[in-house]
């Protein structure tokens, strides 16, 4: 087989992979994503090499552990999410940029059980997964604020309650067992005529949480260091 080439092309170390490992890479990361997505991260890397198709070595041989392969899932899906905070930020209706990104991000989480663990439970958590889930925020700081600007969004609204909505919204979907996974666009429905900015709006009486005890949930804050 020829060698993989071009910068787009998956790398084992400082060596680009060859084409036909490069594309059982990819069959096992579909296969992990389908895997993780309806099962959670309990599965085991027998569970996908098995939902892939190949053997179990080949699985070892890309990815040596399974935290490894969770961060290579991961590191995609934050990808795909940059690219939809991005796009909702330039869009020319502040409110529907925040509504495409809020939903983007809600279909993801309430559809992959998997992404939701990791993103919102904080499982097989490690620094570099912290640091990008962190990052996170300017951007939702930048959607609410410009949302908020136009007039369209409650000013009460803080990014800290992204999280809970989108956590509500992935308890919605569990709650039908897999009879009826898309509900939680109905209640996204309704959440968002509860967060929409009208002249009679009654002003909430309930603070939000802080950002620090959000991150606390979610397993991005760290215990601090003892004083010597």
């Amino acid at each position: 087989m020829a060698e993989g080439s071009g910068a787009d092309a998956p790398m084992e170390g400082d060596r680009p992979l060859r084409r036909d490992a490069a594309l059982n890479r990819e069959k096992i990361l579909r296969a992990a994503r389908e895997v993780f997505g309806q099962h959670g991260l309990g599965v085991t890397l027998d569970d996908v090499a098995r939902h892939a198709g190949v053997g179990v070595g080949t699985v070892y041989r890309r990815f040596p552990d399974k935290e490894t392969l969770v961060r290579a899932l991961f590191e995609q899906d934050l990808g795909l999410r940059q690219e939809s905070a991005d796009r909702a930020l330039a869009h020319p209706d502040p409110w529907q940029g925040f509504v495409d990104f809020l939903m983007e991000m809600a279909a993801d989480l309430a559809e992959n059980r998997g992404l939701n663990e990791v993103i919102m439970l904080g499982s097989h958590s490690s620094e570099p997964m912290e640091t990008v889930r962190g990052g996170m925020l300017p951007f939702l700081e930048a959607l609410i604020r410009r949302a908020q600007e136009s007039g369209d969004l409650r000013t009460e609204v803080t990014p800290s309650d992204i999280p809970v909505i989108v956590q509500m919204l992935s308890a919605a979907s569990q709650f039908t067992q897999g009879r009826r996974p898309d509900i939680w666009r109905r209640y996204f429905e309704i959440l968002l005529n509860g967060i929409r900015q009208r002249p009679d709006d009654p002003p909430l009486t309930t603070p939000s949480l802080s950002n620090e005890a959000v991150e606390q949930v979610m397993g991005l804050a760290r215990p601090a260091l003892p004083q010597e």
